[in-house]
């Protein structure tokens, strides 16, 4: 049995890609699946899965997710458009231990998947969205070999005290990220790539005017020619 319930979808008659897009906290697939179906579309011959997050939300049972951010931060304050930048940071750092343990169990899942379509981890990618995002960069990262590409849509770097001792790949990465995102606060973004050029890892950094806490067609291109071009 697998690690998570997930949706897939077989694009072209021989599949060479494999993509596994991680949903954000208090969702779910189909919370994200107009991008998905944006993304499905701009594919050609891959493999897209949407595993499922295993726990329900604690701001909203009829939705998901993958870790708790209440259990540090019951109050919500990293979206408060107040609260610093440091302070933002310290709650995410405060969940290195659940990151850690979310993307072992990812990259568990990211194994079953190659075995079950028969692609290697140079021909793997792994995309997410808010926690989504967090998850992907962390699962990457720490993975014992590097995978095709990360990319982070909407995220920060989380868990940073235990990541920087579990770094052990470096695969390419893309960011990208809404200029009006008040969720994952946009000001966030240039500690992260400040942490990312800190642990000589390389990026490219897109962001999008008028883009809030939410994907894009752009977004879904932009990611489509990552993927084919790596």
């Amino acid at each position: 049995m697998s690690h998570f319930d997930n949706k897939y979808y077989k694009i072209g008659v021989n599949p060479q890609k494999l993509i596994i897009f991680i949903h954000g906290y208090n969702g779910s697939p189909e919370a994200i699946d107009y991008a998905i179906q944006s993304l499905r579309g701009k594919l050609h011959n891959a493999i897209l899965v949407v595993p499922r997050a295993p726990f329900e939300c604690e701001k909203d049972v009829n939705n998901l997710q993958w870790l708790s951010f209440y259990q540090v931060d019951p109050k919500a304050e990293f979206r408060n458009p107040d609260s610093s930048v440091e302070k933002i940071f310290g709650i995410f750092d405060a969940l290195a231990p659940s990151f850690e343990q979310t993307a072992a169990q990812m990259n568990d899942f990211v194994d079953e998947m190659q075995q079950l379509f028969g692609i290697e981890d140079k021909n793997t990618y792994i995309a997410g969205f808010s926690q989504g995002a967090m998850i992907a960069l962390y699962t990457a990262l720490s993975r014992r070999q590097n995978l095709g590409g990360c990319v982070m849509l909407s995220g920060i770097v989380a868990g940073r005290p235990l990541l920087e001792k579990n770094i052990v790949s470096t695969p390419k990465l893309l960011i990208l990220h809404g200029e009006d995102d008040a969720t994952v606060q946009y000001k966030t973004l240039p500690t992260t790539l400040k942490w990312l050029d800190n642990q000589n890892i390389s990026y490219k950094c897109l962001t999008y005017k008028g883009l809030a806490h939410r994907m894009n067609d752009e977004e879904m291109q932009q990611l489509a020619e990552f993927v084919e071009q790596n």
